[in-house]
């Protein structure tokens, strides 16, 4: 399994080369790693790009770009953006939010120039992108900015979808699986590593090296868009990475001040999408009580678990001891990553595409005074439900990263979890979904159910017919 160079964007492609010749101040914003130059620059390879380098002056910058673009030299990078306009170039500035901490007046001159060009007629060409979701917010989406409306187009670049990321790497189902666990979408992660071993032996390697990008990789994602509170938002996703998942359990960790850390994951999840609420998919989310935190990354959820909560023993050199704990670790962090990518194949419709279910998602609840054990969990979990309302059809799902996996058995469980379900009771058209890494003996039938088994080399088959 080697590396991967670039992988076609095929829908954003296509929007950014429709614009053609038109004016346009197009937006592009996604987190650090995730392809924004790349796909830029794969779109426009004869536009004029200029990088806007952080910590440096703004004299500098502006000479570094008339330098490397052999052009005479200015003073403002406005009348660089003008002279490169008047010529006829798009025109593509990256890390375009850093002039907030290198020269703020640019903006305001940004905004003059656009203005004068429409008025008098003349080519407005310009992509702006950048990885700080707040900041790129902030200076398009606020009324005070000056450039506030206007900017033509926004585009906000999201992780590879894992079907494409799959049929492009030489690998099978189950070496993908830990693999996309580990860099979820983003092609940066593949770009750079040579896919040429067990990614477990290839993660090893890069704890060893103390100038390995993996060590310090999410505290620059966080440092990006949140600076000196960054301290606060690192601990609240260590927590949800090591299993805190509740309210109650993350703010003890700030003196038990709810309101507080509230504000703070109110933040994360809406203003940065870094996590996410989830709650029983029969419940109301608006309503439920029952809400739970899960990291949407999956690289920042493995930092933080793997080498963040490791951090003490890695500034001390004692390499032996985090590699022993991420190899005992690994592969349950794997299954609750597969119970994650076999809900994406529900939900894009690429398993059960001809089943029309409308809603998926975890169920979980308190088990009935009746069936309460007297000792241990008085909760019951199913790990996906998938539903249609029109035709009643309901499918309980089970995913177990488990080789030999006995289906009866795992049948079993679900036909009693399934007597919890308060879904149309009576009226109902039940089926069970196996997902395992291998069976011992695969069934089709339950107690009058159908039976569905899925093993990896199943939904590698599917998913190369799916494209």
């Amino acid at each position: 399994m080697g590396n991967i160079q670039f992988i076609d964007r095929k829908r954003e492609l296509e929007l950014l080369e429709s614009l053609g010749s038109k004016d346009f101040f197009m937006v592009i914003r996604g987190r650090r790693r995730i392809g924004k130059t790349t796909l830029v620059r794969k779109a426009f390879p004869d536009a004029a790009y200029m990088f806007v380098w952080p910590n440096k002056s703004y004299a500098w910058v502006v000479d570094e770009i008339c330098t490397e673009h052999s052009l005479p030299k200015f003073s403002n990078i406005v009348d660089v953006m003008r002279y490169l306009l008047d010529r006829g170039d798009i025109v593509i500035i990256d890390e375009f939010q850093n002039f907030l901490s290198i020269d703020k007046s640019v903006f305001g001159e940004m905004q003059k120039l656009i203005d004068e060009r429409k008025m008098k007629k003349q080519a407005v060409r310009i992509i702006a992108s950048g990885s700080s979701y707040s900041l790129i917010n902030r200076l398009f989406n606020t009324e005070a900015s000056p450039l506030y409306g206007r900017r033509t187009h926004e585009m906000v670049l999201q992780e590879l979808p894992a079907e494409d990321l799959l049929l492009s790497l030489n690998t099978g189902m189950e070496e993908f699986v830990k693999v996309w666990s580990v860099f979820g979408g983003v092609p940066y992660y593949y770009a750079i590593t040579e896919l040429h071993a067990p990614i477990e032996k290839i993660i090893a390697g890069m704890i060893e090296k103390r100038d390995s990008m993996l060590l310090d990789e999410g505290k620059v994602i966080l440092s990006v868009e949140f600076g000196r509170e960054s301290k606060t938002y690192s601990t609240i996703l260590t927590a949800i990475a090591e299993g805190k998942t509740r309210l109650g359990e993350i703010s003890s960790l700030f003196s038990g001040k709810k309101g507080e850390t509230m504000k703070y994951m109110d933040i994360l999840r809406k203003e940065f999408g870094l996590i996410r609420r989830v709650t029983p998919i029969l419940s109301d989310p608006g309503k439920s009580r029952e809400g739970v935190y899960e990291i949407n990354d999956n690289f920042l959820s493995f930092w933080f678990y793997f080498i963040d909560k490791q951090r003490a023993y890695i500034e001390q050199e004692r390499f032996g001891e985090v590699i022993s704990f991420f190899k005992e670790n690994f592969p349950a962090y794997v299954g609750r990553k597969f119970e994650k990518f076999v809900a994406y194949l529900i939900r894009n419709k690429i398993v059960f595409s001809d089943f029309g279910f409308e809603k998926a998602g975890r169920q979980w609840g308190r088990l009935p005074d009746s069936f309460k054990p007297e000792s241990g969990s008085d909760q019951y979990e199913i790990d996906l439900l998938a539903l249609n309302e029109k035709t009643k059809e309901i499918l309980f799902c089970e995913c177990k990263w488990q080789d030999k996996v006995n289906a009866k058995k795992v049948a079993m469980e679900l036909e009693v979890k399934s007597k919890f379900v308060n879904w149309n009771v009576g009226s109902r058209k039940e089926m069970f979904a196996i997902f395992a890494k291998s069976f011992g003996t695969k069934i089709s039938e339950f107690e009058g159910k159908h039976v569905r088994c899925f093993d990896l080399k199943d939904l590698e088959g599917i998913v190369q017919n799916s494209k």
